[in-house]
């Protein structure tokens, strides 16, 4: 179940104050220039040279090109950095502590328990999802108001959650597993860690409720990360958590907001992205005024700038974060000590912008460090003017839909997506059999079928973002019948497209046809590619 470590001294976040030495004196005696001496020089002794910490093992790079690899490390920081080797060469780093400081935690009453992987093996993969349930104290009933982390191997730590599960659960095997991004059976957030911060601390009027009468079980999950995918990592890093019976006068939850898709396009020194979580989602979601305590921002390493403002009435009235220098490895946490109002009806909208100049290929949105995300994370109260308790609290966005109304409502911008891909459903069942019997999946297109394509385009499930989301569904959902639906009515794309175009430039001289094949060769070219890359 976990283990008492009171005495325990905590995971300390510290910041480094760096001197010129090593790597730093080697590229001021090359002129302070990327040379292939320089690159292939070993600055800190730890075995790697400069170019394969920065990821230019080749030695190829110039200036404004972009490097073969992520960097992995830092030149003139020896590791593992503790070593006996290491560690002598590293004196010139200067670590300045910084304590946990959280005053409730010291109060009387106050328990904790610390929930901890027994060793483990860390997989010789870049991105790995762990995760291990465990049973919560149930001998009363009780808030928890602080966590702090407990980190075995900073090496492969690159962020942990705490998820509380609703109703009884079976924790499963004694040992942790592989798990994806959020776990099917625990879909709460109520605390978590990531690199920099050292521990959260819930405001004074709330807490998340656990025991008797709250969580019982909550899954602990790690994502390591293992860019050089070492096979001799292990980890036994965990999370202390704190409770106390002295409850106070709120439950709390964590409202998550943000974007759920990115493609970010390489070589590009500025790239905005816009989530909103509507006023029409918001007057579903609360029943009454709910409050935040705190919000945090979380984008990946191509993050610079994210800010979540809150709307009222087409108005702006309050800017929940405002980070222009975001750094992922110096987390900003905003707190207000007077909680904001939310009403039904308001707005949040969340704004990430990135820099996507060190990259050669887009950046999609995933679960692994080379990967990116636009997330915020607002701490709420009171949990009884949430209209959906038992949830996960995702108000974010899919493209232009609201992921709400994608997973908990059937219509969409008018699209009832179970009625849609139901081909017996008698509003479907004419023009999905039509579809079947004039139209071949992988084929060339049949005249028929051209008919047939352009009257079910017209439907709302196959307009703008409705139709993207539904494609995506059907890729990922491995069901032939649904993908054979998609290849068919695809089948006619090319054919219908330079139809339009001959259309348009009819009557036009030669120069216009010409105009019409090189626009049809470059949309051909098109598709293809977003067809390969996007669903791939």
């Amino acid at each position: 179940m976990g283990e008492d470590r009171s005495n325990r001294s905590q995971k300390k976040s510290f910041k480094a104050v760096f001197k010129i030495y090593s790597f730093g004196k080697d590229f001021d005696a090359a002129g302070k220039k990327w040379t292939q001496e320089l690159c292939r020089k070993d600055s800190d002794g730890d075995g790697k040279t400069n170019g394969e910490e920065l990821g230019d093992p080749n030695c190829v790079w110039r200036e404004n090109a972009i490097p073969d690899k992520n960097a992995i490390s830092h030149p003139g920081v020896c590791k593992p950095f503790n070593g006996s080797f290491c560690g002598p060469k590293n004196t010139w780093v200067t670590c300045e502590l910084e304590s946990f400081k959280c005053d409730a935690i010291n109060q009387p009453g106050v328990k904790n328990i610390t929930l901890r992987y027994n060793e483990t093996r860390v997989p010789s993969k870049e991105t790995n999802y762990f995760c291990k349930t465990f049973e919560l104290p149930n001998d009363g009933d009780y808030h928890l108001i602080a966590t702090t982390p407990y980190i075995d191997n900073e090496y492969v730590m690159h962020h942990i959650l705490l998820f509380g599960c609703n109703g009884s659960v079976n924790p499963g095997k004694p040992f942790p597993v592989r798990c994806g991004m959020t776990p099917s059976s625990c879909l709460a957030i109520i605390g978590g860690w990531t690199v920099g911060s050292n521990g959260e601390c819930a405001h004074k009027d709330v807490g998340f409720r656990i025991g008797q009468n709250g969580f019982k079980f909550a899954t602990l999950q790690f994502h390591w990360n293992n860019p050089e995918r070492r096979s001799d990592y292990n980890d036994s890093s965990g999370m202390t958590l704190y409770y106390t019976p002295n409850r106070r006068p709120n439950d709390a939850a964590i409202l998550v907001v943000g974007q759920d898709y990115l493609e970010i396009p390489p070589g590009k020194d500025r790239v905005e992205v816009d989530a909103i979580c509507s006023a029409d989602i918001t007057s579903r979601l609360l029943s009454g005024p709910v409050y935040i305590t705190r919000a945090f921002n979380h984008m990946h390493y191509l993050g610079r700038e994210e800010y979540i403002e809150q709307y009222r009435n087409g108005v702006k009235i309050n800017t929940l974060t405002n980070n222009r220098q975001y750094s992922y490895d110096r987390p900003r946490m905003s707190e207000y000590d007077t909680s904001i109002e939310v009403l039904p009806g308001d707005e949040i909208r969340t704004k990430c912008v990135y820099k996507s100049s060190s990259k050669s290929v887009t950046t999609f949105k995933g679960d692994a460090t080379s990967d990116e995300m636009c997330y915020g994370f607002l701490a709420i109260h009171p949990l009884s003017n949430l209209r959906f308790q038992s949830q996960s609290l995702y108000c974010t966005s899919w493209k232009s839909l609201s992921t709400i109304q994608l997973h908990v409502y059937d219509v969409t911008n008018g699209c009832n997506r179970k009625t849609f891909l139901n081909f017996w459903h008698p509003d479907m069942a004419n023009i999905s059999r039509r579809v079947f019997q004039s139209c071949r999946p992988l084929s060339m297109c049949l005249e028929e079928c051209k008919d047939v394509v352009k009257e079910i385009r017209r439907h709302p499930c196959m307009q703008g973002d409705v139709r993207e989301y539904l494609k995506m569904e059907a890729l990922q959902s491995h069901n032939i019948e649904n993908l054979q639906f998609y290849s068919m009515i695809e089948s006619c794309d090319l054919e219908m497209l330079q139809e339009t175009m001959k259309n348009q430039t009819k009557g036009n001289t030669n120069d216009g046809s010409r105009l019409s094949l090189h626009l049809f060769m470059l949309v051909t070219l098109l598709l293809f590619c977003i067809f390969k890359v996007r669903y791939r």
